[in-house]
């Protein structure tokens, strides 16, 4: 993703957003968004009724699924887009390329210690930390854990709103073709960073749409995760 001097100056960006309040050792931050595209059903496509189907999330709304991962400066450093809406974020995360490096070899993505920040979607590693699952009875400390990785994860909502303000097409793509639908959205990913590069920036009310199913969280039981996020919870609760 990065050489070692560039990762460690997206690292400091992460931690002078929030100051104090910053969560340590942020290398980006990961989410789904869900693009608007025409229903399946349309007489134009030769799609299966099966697979017709599998576009539809749980809104009963036809979409893709953009996985992004931004940095500090809202930037996306990965994206992985096209497929069909009904997919859950952990899946997709599984299923791309660099969740599979993420989850079998971290040390060729990030330095040491890092870490990407996500929500109860995906699944708990010592590369991929998300919240405790509030279940009423957390302690202060794992309150606070949460409050600031949710304060450091919020560059990935930011720069999915500025994403679709900024392309118009992504807010409904009318694309018979739906093989077509990632390549879209990977070019305006690129044509986005190349307007953060070049100080093109505006400010966006725009909204996206993360499915991300309530309650319904995949964590994994490795123990390197949960020893790391226990660690961290710790270390934030000193700060803080």
């Amino acid at each position: 993703m990065a050489t070692n001097h560039k990762a460690q100056t997206v690292v400091q960006k992460f931690n002078s957003l929030r100051g104090e309040h910053s969560f340590p050792g942020v290398f980006g931050a990961i989410d789904g968004c869900h693009i608007s595209i025409l229903a399946p059903w349309e007489k134009r496509t030769k799609m299966p009724k099966l697979n017709r189907t599998m576009f539809y999330n749980r809104k009963q709304v036809p979409t893709v699924l953009l996985q992004g991962i931004v940095d500090s400066d809202l930037k996306f450093i990965d994206c992985f887009a096209g497929w069909p809406g009904s997919s859950h974020d952990a899946r997709v995360f599984r299923r791309s390329i660099i969740g599979e490096k993420l989850l079998s070899q971290p040390c060729v993505i990030l330095p040491p210690g890092c870490h990407i920040l996500g929500d109860g979607a995906y699944p708990l590693t010592s590369t991929l930390m998300v919240p405790f699952k509030d279940n009423g009875h957390l302690s202060d400390s794992q309150l606070k854990f949460n409050k600031c990785l949710s304060s450091s994860r919020v560059v990935i909502e930011q720069a999915f709103r500025k994403l679709i303000g900024r392309f118009r097409k992504l807010k409904h793509m009318d694309i018979y073709h739906k093989e077509n639908c990632s390549k879209v959205i990977t070019a305006a990913c690129c044509l986005h960073n190349l307007c953060i590069d070049n100080s093109d920036d505006f400010n966006s009310t725009e909204i996206y749409t993360s499915e991300m199913e309530d309650g319904n969280h995949h964590e994994d039981d490795s123990l390197s995760g949960n020893v790391k996020r226990q660690e961290l919870c710790q270390q934030l609760s000193l700060i803080l």
